[in-house]
């Protein structure tokens, strides 16, 4: 497995996306890929942050450093983007 689909609730955009995540990927670089995406499918509403992270449903900061696999992200789980 490569990637591991999550559900990504966008608090400045009050939407949901399911997106596809690259698991030997840093997090900090999946978070440029998230908004990007964002982007494109929010038609230019979603506003890049250089500061932006990720918090899972427990409540806990997902540490950007980390490696996707390694995060604690896994396939069918929810986050917010902050």
């Amino acid at each position: 497995m490569t990637n591991i689909l999550v559900t990504i609730y966008v608090l400045s955009l009050d939407e949901s996306y399911d997106l596809l995540l690259p698991i030997n990927v840093k997090v900090v670089d999946v978070l440029d890929m998230i908004q990007n995406t964002l982007i494109e499918m929010s038609s230019n509403n979603y506003v890049k942050h250089d500061n932006a992270y990720l918090i899972n449903i427990d409540g806990n900061v997902i540490n950007n450093n980390n490696l996707v696999r390694l995060s604690g992200l896994k396939n069918g789980c929810k986050v917010v983007l902050l």
